[in-house]
């Protein structure tokens, strides 16, 4: 008989029983959650791996690149020094040569205007001051300023009829 009282006898209750249900629901839950939690740090290493590899290859890019940047700072140190080992003398005399050649070729400018303008008023009758009620061609006056060295173009406008007549004249 002892013995049947010992297996009747429970070692748990109901109160155990739902304590053990709880706590083992309680360990169910925990686990999915720590399973889903390593599932989405595994999706964002995967994410940063793939990062690493895109940042790694912007980095060689911008390696590449400052390497080719160091190379041109290079060769122009080396162009700068060539220049100075030349002298300093050099550049401002080759400067001084562009001015005076300028000079020369802004003279002759204003010496064959003037000669444009005379041949103008022996072919064409042309006045500089005003225009004839009957003159075909007209023109902007222009006189160089010596003083400061600025010029207008000169401009050269023919009446209508004159280029519709020169336009029908030419096949």
């Amino acid at each position: 008989m002892k013995k049947e009282r010992s297996e009747d006898k429970r070692v748990t209750n109901d109160v155990t029983v739902q304590e053990f249900n709880h706590t083992s629901t309680s360990i169910g839950g925990t686990a999915d959650g720590l399973r889903r939690s390593l599932k989405e740090l595994e999706d964002d290493l995967k994410k940063d791996e793939a990062g690493k590899k895109e940042f790694e290859t912007y980095l060689k890019q911008l390696e590449t690149k400052r390497a080719d940047l160091q190379r041109k700072v290079d060769e122009n140190k080396a162009w700068l020094e060539a220049i100075e080992q030349q002298g300093s003398n050099s550049s401002e005399q080759q400067y001084k040569r562009l001015l005076e050649q300028i000079q020369t070729i802004y003279e002759g400018a204003k010496e064959f205007h003037g000669k444009g303008i005379d041949m103008l008023i022996k072919e064409f009758g042309y006045h500089i001051a005003y225009k004839r009620w009957n003159d075909s061609f007209t023109a902007i006056p222009f006189k160089p300023n010596a003083r400061l060295g600025i010029s207008k173009p000169f401009c050269f406008k023919s009446s209508s009829a004159s280029v519709k007549s020169q336009s029908t004249a030419t096949p």
